[in-house]
């Protein structure tokens, strides 16, 4: 009885031998047909794996998405301070996830203190740039804690001495075989500090005057990125950037153009809900509580006329408000997208797809604001520069008056009754 191997193999010799065989019938039947050898299905496993990984990428990113949006939507309706405890969050996670690509565990373990040093200059500079934006929404509540007065007063020699102590504790701190690694932390933690902490804490400002300045340039980003890639993905050929291979002139310039008219449209909806264009002049702790106020004319809705007449159309209605959200689509357009080209560029040189993995299926938190940071500071220059009128509030004043002594905010009382006295 002849095996099957053994079968097979006299079979599979049969075919291939044509020693017995003529040169025409060798022509006529041609060459062996090659062997194919089927292993088993693994190899067809294996090419559905990559397939089955983006599909659940996708639906996990898609998954928080949905999620970011709604707790972001929480938070902007739980109030000004909760939105503020957002800013400072997205900043603790920014510095963790830029420290640690330059963290090196092992030698922390021989370096003392190395860590707490480095987050307790993140400490000194969210009190420096923090206070000096909160100096005059606290100025009400420093007359009744002396503590919080002589803060205010002191902030900046405090801020100051707070740092020398943190240079002390770092110089002490230097070890013999780890100098070199030690300065690199040293000023990486700086220009970190520099560059995510003092710029990103000036949101805080825009929030103050109104939520709308800090939701509008943060929506137009997310606009811009969503259109930026419709377009690229549908006509995309000529290459933006060596930087991002993806990116093409065909998705920039489509991105812009539909930001352009997504931020009229944007600005006429947000304009009218007094909650979110009302300045807040306090610190209310309160979630979900109503804000009114006198609109301010920059959200009022006018007339104007047309330079000439279109379909028999002379006039339109809109607010300097919508105005400024196009300034603000074209910078986002234009100039933002280079914020996560920069990015893209820092994380090719250090050979890293992601600053960290925090949220799941994005990446880290510096993946999803490289963008919002640079904005952020524009949208803070270009509103207390040129949209808000340069007025002394009550907050300022309080802050002043603050500052002087008991017999002189006496002074001051007995003047203001007389001045009040005299009015009425």
């Amino acid at each position: 009885m002849k095996s099957k191997v053994d079968a097979q193999q006299e079979e599979s010799n049969t075919d291939n031998d044509f020693s017995e065989m003529s040169d025409t019938q060798v022509r006529r039947r041609g060459p062996a047909p090659k062997k194919v050898v089927t292993k088993n299905k693994l190899p067809n496993l294996e090419r559905n794996v990559p397939i089955i990984i983006k599909n659940n990428n996708f639906v996990v990113r898609t998954i928080w998405t949905i999620v970011m949006i709604f707790g972001f939507m929480a938070v902007l309706w739980a109030g000004h301070i909760y939105i503020i405890g957002l800013v400072l969050l997205i900043n603790i996670g920014i510095f963790k996830e830029i420290l640690g690509l330059k963290r090196n565990y092992e030698k922390e373990v021989n370096v003392k203190y190395s860590p707490i040093i480095n987050w307790y200059f993140f400490g000194i500079a969210t009190f420096f740039c923090y206070g000096k934006l909160f100096q005059s929404k606290l100025s009400e509540y420093a007359f009744r804690m002396h503590i919080l007065s002589y803060i205010l007063n002191y902030h900046n020699i405090i801020t100051f001495m707070l740092w020398v102590a943190g240079f002390l504790m770092f110089t002490l701190s230097l070890k013999k075989g780890y100098y070199r690694y030690q300065f690199r932390m040293f000023g990486w933690t700086h220009i970190t500090l520099i560059l995510v902490v003092a710029q990103s804490s000036v949101m805080i400002m825009n929030i103050f005057e109104g939520i709308v300045w800090f939701i509008l340039p943060c929506s137009l980003v997310i606009t811009n990125d969503i259109f930026a890639y419709i377009f690229g993905v549908s006509f995309g050929k000529t290459p933006l950037i060596e930087l991002s291979p993806k990116k093409t002139w065909e998705g920039f310039i489509g991105g812009c153009f539909s930001t352009l008219v997504a931020s009229f449209c944007f600005a006429y909806f947000l304009q009218g809900s007094q909650y979110l264009t009302c300045p807040q002049h306090q610190l209310p702790f309160s979630p979900f509580a109503s804000l009114t106020c006198e609109i301010p004319s920059v959200f009022i809705t006018t007339q104007r006329l047309l330079p000439f007449s279109i379909f028999g159309i002379d006039s339109i209605y809109f607010s300097d408000f919508q105005l400024h959200a196009m300034v603000f689509s074209l910078f986002t357009s234009l100039v933002s997208p280079f914020g996560g080209f920069f990015a893209s560029g820092f994380k090719r040189g250090i050979k890293i797809k992601d600053f960290g993995d925090t949220i799941p299926g994005h990446g880290g938190i510096t993946d999803r604001m490289d963008c919002q940071i640079l904005t952020g500071m524009f949208s803070y220059l270009y509103l207390h520069q040129i949209v808000l009128p340069k007025a002394v509030t009550l907050g300022t004043v309080l802050g002043y008056v603050s500052q002087l002594s008991t017999i002189e905010q006496q002074e001051l009382f007995e003047q203001l009754k007389q001045t009040l006295s005299i009015v009425q």
